[in-house]
């Protein structure tokens, strides 16, 4: 008599995998936050088709966390063991990959050295991390001959480095242009889509999980650098000190910004951005910046991430995703185990998350030396000859005004107006901006933000 196929949850249980049931690799999560609770649900979800395609088990065997013991866990199982000590995790030989997914720059440094030091394959999630020792931890994973992945640390679960790294490996990129932090993308939308002031649409990413309570490595653009210089490190084989990338933040931006960016058929987003220059230099920054409402990064809503690369062969392509949550990060950390799994499987050797086999320091141009035409907002208040003052401000600094624009106003004591000025070296505008920024009759500093012509 013929038996029934056995069924799981109502599916067709699929045959034995070739090879399935002859290793089982296993690995260890330090840190439970977002990150990695969204790991663990992503890997206890996929686990049959994760195991399929690799012909293995793979296995959480140890979760590290500091306050483990008040974490509600209980939906792991007792076969997973738990600590508060990260070095458990290290030491463990039946650990063969250690995730680290701490925040803390100097802990999680310690856990990936200490982790590589031991043989272990590593799988970080630090953007911090990578921006800052990336080139170390690529050497010292050669050193101990183990793999190192770092996919979730730019864009969460849209695979941006790997494409650059495998899918476009045969290009020369000439530029990268990024929307990298899904916060200020979505905050920056809230404000032009129903101009509400930026506090509010600041408070209601808080509320939807977009934001932290301190939301200032956000805003203030620090996120948006770090992922830059990975990025410059992929695309360029440069490696780009952090503190040397000039960063501007989005938190003065109000919805009148929107309404003048309007009437130039402009937008606003905040552009993490790294350029080849003549003579090895890179023009690397993150700033706000007035598009076309027609370029690709303009159309970019809510929380998505995107990424610009352009190359001599290729010309432009462009890559966009979910950029945060635990569950859509947790996918490019498990895709990473993943990958470092197969690899072990296969008794392949170690590869170079970072794309090249050496780098070179990156010499980063001033940024003073760039041209750019400008938007310049003003607020004042109003009285005869303020902008008389302000364009003798600019002849004698021979900057060219392209028009005058003023949106009506309720208050004559802080009265919006906005210049946009023809292209010009930055640092002769940075200039005559601190000059205007010392008249009396301003309300509050000076916005600038450049133009950015991108595709």
């Amino acid at each position: 008599m013929r038996r029934t196929p056995k069924t799981t949850h109502g599916a067709f249980e699929p045959p034995p995998v070739p090879g399935y049931g002859r290793r089982t690799i296993g690995f260890g999560v330090i840190g439970v936050g977002t990150v990695g609770t969204g790991t663990i649900k992503v890997l206890l979800e996929h686990r049959r088709e994760i195991e399929r395609r690799l012909g293995c088990r793979l296995e959480l065997r140890t979760i590290c966390s500091r306050r483990i013991h008040h974490q509600d866990l209980s939906w792991l199982g007792p076969q997973v063991q738990t600590t508060t000590d990260w070095r458990e995790v290290v030491r463990d030989g039946r650990i063969d990959i250690v995730v680290e997914l701490v925040g803390q720059l100097a802990t999680a440094r310690a856990i990936a050295f200490a982790a590589l030091a031991a043989g272990k394959h590593l799988v970080t999630a630090n953007k911090q991390l990578v921006a800052e020792y990336g080139v170390e931890l690529v050497e010292r994973s050669r050193r101990y001959r183990v793999n190192l992945g770092i996919e979730a640390c730019v864009a969460g679960g849209t695979p941006i480095l790997h494409a650059i790294r495998e899918g476009l490996a045969g290009e020369h990129f000439t530029a990268v242009f990024g929307i990298l932090n899904g916060t200020t993308n979505y905050i920056l939308t809230e404000v032009e889509r129903r101009q509400c002031p930026f506090g509010e649409a600041l408070a209601e990413a808080q509320q939807k999980g977009y934001a932290e309570p301190d939301p200032t490595f956000d805003i203030e653009g620090y996120d948006a650098r770090y992922k830059i210089a990975i990025l410059a490190m992929i695309c360029f084989g440069q490696a780009v000190k952090v503190r040397e990338i000039p960063v501007q933040g989005i938190r003065r931006i109000e919805p009148i910004d929107f309404a003048y960016a309007h009437r130039l058929n402009r937008t606003i987003r905040l552009i993490a951005g790294a350029t080849r220059r003549g003579g090895g230099q890179l023009h690397i920054f993150v700033r706000p910046m007035m598009l076309p409402r027609g370029s690709q990064l303009a159309g970019i809503p809510g929380a998505t991430n995107a990424v610009l690369l352009e190359g001599n062969k290729g010309g432009h392509t462009m890559m966009t995703g979910r950029g945060a949550g635990g569950e859509p990060t947790g996918v490019a950390v498990l895709s990473d185990v993943v990958e470092i799994a197969r690899t072990m499987v296969a008794g392949g050797s170690t590869v170079t998350p970072l794309g090249y086999a050496r780098w070179q320091p990156a010499r980063v141009a001033p940024p003073g030396e760039i041209v750019a035409a400008a938007y310049l907002r003003l607020v004042v208040r109003d009285r005869p000859g303020i902008l008389a003052r302000v364009c003798g401000i600019f002849a004698r600094h021979r900057i060219n005004i392209d028009s005058v624009l003023q949106e009506p106003a309720p208050s004559k004591s802080r009265l919006p107006f906005v210049m946009t000025l023809e292209p010009t070296r930055e640092r002769h505008l940075s200039r005559a901006v601190q000059e205007i920024s010392r008249l009396p009759f301003l309300a509050e500093p000076p916005l600038v933000m450049p133009f950015a012509e991108l595709p």
